[in-house]
This record gives structure tokens, C-alpha cells and sequence, in this order.
């Protein structure tokens, strides 16, 4: 495992960034792992200004988001419209897309049909995919500050799980109004979601990064670093069953390295 303090969020972000451009260089061809969320959305800022400064076309990035909310109607789960301020795919569309296509055309942005979803009827057929994209060459990963959840899945999950429906913790719930201001009240989150599974990520990644930033993640990074190894309990430490794996955090998440 490779931990990398960076000074702050804009350095980290940063020098992410600059990794995922120089693969891409190198093998023309990258299918990229995303979380929604605020986590890495400085990096998929810098993602946009670099690749148009260092004239690096996104044209063969290939975007495969985790998660997104689902909504249960007596037996059938389906998921939330695509056009409600908090849908995830509203959130990659508005945010990440525009983010990524800073300055850009037709020829050198990212395309629409390289941005693929989970869906509802098919959960596991995502899992396929992914194996017919041949894996996922960078996954990059976040943490629940207070649950440790990553993409949907929370401490009730199974490692051996491939992409599939579940139901939201209240601290997975609580964790995503951060990110949606338009919900003002618990009640108003949906309590289901579909997302890739611990089993996903671990089997389907070639590597993986897990971004911790900011005084709200401190917790979750000494949750991590505790135990050095996965523990359902905190369903971010799937990091720990990841190739070639790696956690960065900045100076405000990073707590008593010195003990590791």
C-alpha cells in the first residue's frame, strides 16, 4: 500500500490529474473508475485544464461511474430521473462532463457514449461490461466520512458482491446532503441505491486510488489506518484488497502518520 501526503486538495488533485493524463498518453486508451460526489471534483477540474494545456485528447477516456440513486415501487427497483438535482447521472453530465471538456471540441472532448451507468434491470450485466471494456484501468475512490461507504455500498455489504441494489444507511444518507442542498431533510434522500459492488472494484480494477481531503475525512483516514486491513466495517478499506493500490490525502485528512 502506498499512502501520499499532499500539502492540500489543489496539489493533490493536481498530481492526480497529471497520473491519469500520463496513462491515458501511454495507452491511448483509458477506462477511468468515477465517483460522483465532491471528492474528487477538484481532480476532474484539473483533469479538464491540463488535458487542454498539454493538449492531451480525452476523445479514448472512457468513464465508468458507481452508483446512482433507486427508488422502490412494490416489488420493482427503478432508478431516480436522470433530470433530478440530486441524480448522479445529472451530477456526471452537468459537473463532470462539463469539468472534463474545458475548451474543448468534437475532436479532442470527452464523448457521451464513453460515459456508461449501472442500470436497474441488469445490475450485474455492469460487471460484464466492465470485463468487455477489459477492466477498469484506474478506479478512483472515495470514503464516507462517517461510515466509511464507497459508492453505495455500507457496512452491510458482501465482499464477494457484484454491482447490485441496496438500501442506504441514515449515515450514508446524511454523508450525501452535504453534496445535494436541495434536500432539507433526511426523509427526502432515497433509500436505495444502485452500485457496483466491494467485488467490482476489487477484481475489476487494475488499479486503484482512494482520495481522502479535508478536516471531515481525518476520522475516516484513521479508521484506515488502524487496522492496515479490509474490514466490512468500513467498506472503504476494499482499498486494501485493490491492485496496485493507493490512498492520497492531503495535510488536513492526514493524522498520526507517524504511527504507521
Amino acid at each position: 500500500m502506498i499512502i501520499k501526503v499532499f500539502p492540500d486538495e489543489k496539489i493533490l488533485a493536481k498530481n492526480l490529474a497529471l497520473e491519469i493524463l500520463k496513462e491515458l498518453k501511454k495507452k491511448k486508451r483509458l477506462v477511468l473508475g468515477c465517483p460522483g460526489g465532491r471528492s474528487l471534483k477538484k481532480t476532474y477540474y484539473y483533469l479538464g485544464i491540463l488535458s487542454h494545456n498539454l493538449n492531451i485528447s480525452l476523445n479514448n477516456l472512457i468513464i465508468i461511474m458507481m452508483d446512482e440513486y433507486a427508488m422502490k415501487k412494490n416489488s420493482t427497483f427503478y432508478l431516480v430521473d436522470k433530470n433530478n438535482n440530486y441524480s448522479w447521472v445529472r451530477f456526471c453530465n452537468k459537473v463532470i462532463k462539463k469539468l472534463l471538456n474545458y475548451k474543448k471540441n468534437n475532436s479532442n472532448s470527452l464523448k457521451k457514449e464513453n460515459i456508461y451507468f449501472p442500470t436497474a434491470e441488469n445490475p450485474q450485466n455492469y460487471d460484464l461490461l466492465i470485463k468487455k471494456l477489459g477492466g477498469i484501468d484506474i478506479f478512483l475512490l472515495a470514503s464516507g466520512s462517517t461510515d466509511g461507504h464507497v459508492a453505495f455500498n455500507n457496512a452491510d455489504s458482501k465482499l464477494n458482491q457484484k454491482t447490485h441494489i441496496t438500501r442506504l444507511s441514515i449515515k450514508t444518507r446524511s454523508d450525501n446532503m452535504k453534496t445535494f442542498p436541495q434536500f432539507n431533510k433526511i426523509s427526502e434522500v432515497p433509500k436505495y441505491g444502485l452500485t457496483v459492488g466491494l467485488h467490482t472494484i476489487s477484481s475489476l480494477s487494475k488499479k486503484a486510488i482512494l482520495v481522502l481531503t479535508g478536516k471531515e475525512k481525518e476520522y475516516a483516514f484513521k479508521k484506515l489506518s488502524f487496522k492496515k486491513k479490509f474490514t466490512i466495517s468500513w467498506p472503504s478499506s476494499i482499498i486494501y484488497k485493490c491492485k496496485k493500490a493507493k490512498i492520497y490525502i492531503d495535510k488536513e485528512a492526514s493524522v498520526d502518520l507517524w504511527k504507521l
